[in-house]
């Protein structure tokens, strides 16, 4: 029987038919969709800027692989098409309405600010809490560690983010190995990464290499199901995730913690923390946890951009939109840099508050709490970070030292900056202080004491504080033998006396006259009156050979 060939005129010659077109275009956008699911690990969120693109593109490689197949624009690609308009619309649209344009109001509310002066009552960032290892020299002497384990060095990188925590009523930056490539993972994945390190902000000789009896096995740096975001990812689903940090509990085992974001103005604006994701980093184990139900050990739920977002918001919609473009009345934005300090055990993100337009100076300090966003504004004015910075730089530039960003602190009263001066290796050798109201009046020291005598010596002599009222003593002697040693950079003199049988130790910055100073010069040392012990620390050095 002879066979009857159909032609169909809308068929172009070695095309498919439509409804093959569509399924073999269906099958390879669902494979595409398949291996992007695995791969970028969307959010299946309508909030999801980059989901919403996502399913865009999916439909116009639908309508491209249609087209290819079939010759010709299906109906079906009409809707694919009809539906990449919808979208776009849609995005336009939700995100227009959710802009700083209409709502400069919300954004500026979107964080609770309470606003105090700055008074003498300030003392939530005390001395014992400062931490003087800024993350540079964290990360500097973290690497150190890497080194004295034999073949770590050859497996294994340090992550370079080096959390800031509390953990064990002591401030810490930490941070975990990772694995060096894909290679490597399987080489160590059936023991999994050894452990962190660990670098005591407040002591420069506690740091540690943490090795942990079960090594973590779901990490950012490990692959296929061992990825830590594909790990989250494929158990929750919907949710928008932000912020993974490291971080160790009372006992000191490895956890990251995901903070959960969802947008609270409009579809795509407004971003804030509802809640946390933590991770066992060695068994995998998952939590959800709503902001009122976050375990006491974690430190950070707020995502510090995030945080700091609301704040330059709150400081710069203060009169609505437009007065940001024009009279810009009572607009106030952070400067450029900021640090973390704790506060009742809590890590909060400081920064500076400057007017817009302002040269090199602040009328305020923000501190937010990364645990519960709660944020107070001190109002005080005077000089901002960077000329803090470049004032203490100027008293050691002889010896080419930089200054860490700096923490705002009450000193007697005094708003003072507080920072570490560090050396071209990145070490830590002297410590600044540096008043906010006058950053011309400046105390390094070698060590925190010594700053802290300095620096209030400079005080009174500015004018600034009154001579302290400590009972002093002055003792008119004769040197018998004097030494000097450097201390982290500074020059210290050692002296004996004839007239008494004590050590006693001038800082140079107290005068230039001890530079001169030689064996049967006579001196005037003052001292603190009673003071117990054989070594005792000068306040006041005077050569009676020199006038200087």
């Amino acid at each position: 029987m002879k066979r009857v060939y159909t032609f169909n005129p809308r068929q172009k010659p070695g095309m498919d038919t439509p409804l093959i077109a569509q399924l073999k275009a269906l099958g390879i956008v669902a494979v595409i969709a398949l291996i992007a699911d695995y791969l970028l690990l969307p959010a299946y969120n309508i909030h999801s800027l980059e989901t919403v693109f996502l399913f865009a593109v999916y439909l116009g490689l639908y309508v491209f692989f249609s087209f290819s197949f079939s010759g010709r624009f299906l109906r079906t690609s009409q809707f694919a098409l009809g539906g990449i308009g919808v979208l776009i619309a849609f995005t336009l649209i939700a995100s227009f309405l959710g802009s700083e344009w209409l709502n400069a109001e919300k954004f500026r509310d979107q964080i609770a600010v309470n606003t105090l002066p700055f008074s003498e009552d300030f003392d939530l960032v005390t001395f014992g809490k400062i931490p003087l290892v800024d993350y540079e020299t964290a990360s500097q002497l973290g690497d150190k560690q890497l080194g004295k384990v034999q073949g770590l060095g050859s497996q294994y990188n340090i992550n370079a983010d080096y959390t800031l925590v509390t953990a064990m009523d002591k401030l810490y930056r930490v941070s975990p190995l990772e694995y060096q490539d894909l290679y490597k993972w399987f080489q160590n994945r059936s023991t999994g990464i050894p452990g962190y390190v660990r670098v005591n902000v407040n002591d420069l000789n506690d740091v540690k290499l943490i090795e942990l009896t079960q090594g973590i096995r779901y990490a950012p740096s490990a692959f296929f199901q061992e990825d830590l975001m594909r790990h989250v990812r494929f158990a929750y689903r919907t949710e928008i995730l932000s912020d993974f940090s490291f971080e160790i509990d009372e006992s000191g085992h490895p956890y990251y913690v995901i903070s959960v974001i969802e947008p609270q103005i409009g579809f795509f604006s407004g971003w804030d923390a509802v809640g946390v994701i933590v991770v066992d980093a060695v068994s995998g184990d998952m939590i959800k946890y709503g902001l009122d139900d976050v375990p006491a050990w974690i430190d950070r739920v707020q995502p510090t951009d995030l945080a700091w977002y609301q704040i330059d918001n709150w400081g710069y919609y203060v009169n609505g939109f437009f007065n940001t473009l024009f009279g810009r009345k009572d607009v106030i934005q952070t400067t450029d840099g900021f640090n973390f300090v704790v506060i009742d055990g809590q890590v909060h993100v400081y920064s500076g508050m400057t007017s817009v337009g302002a040269d090199r100076s602040i009328v305020g300090f923000a501190l937010i709490n990364l645990r519960t966003k709660a944020a107070t504004y001190y109002q005080v004015g005077g000089a901002d970070e960077y000329s803090a910075m470049s004032s203490a730089q100027g008293q050691v530039q002889d010896l080419g030292y930089s200054a860490t960003f700096p923490v705002l602190l009450n000193f007697e009263g005094e708003p003072t900056y507080f920072m570490s001066l560090k050396d071209n290796e990145g070490l830590i050798k002297q410590y600044a202080m540096v008043s906010v109201t006058d950053y011309s009046v400046v105390g390094v020291g070698n060590s925190v004491e010594a700053v802290k005598t300095v620096y209030r010596q400079r005080l009174v002599e500015a004018g600034i504080l009154e001579a302290p009222e400590i009972t002093t003593t002055t003792l008119e002697v004769t040197i018998t033998r004097i030494a000097s040693a450097i201390v982290g950079g500074q020059s210290t003199y050692y002296l004996t006396v004839a007239e008494d049988p004590r050590l006693f130790v001038v800082d140079v910055n107290l005068s230039p006259e001890i530079v001169l100073s030689q064996v049967g010069d006579s001196v005037k040392l003052t001292i603190k009156t009673d003071v117990p012990g054989i070594t005792i620390t000068v306040l006041g050095f005077d050569n009676l050979a020199y006038d200087y």
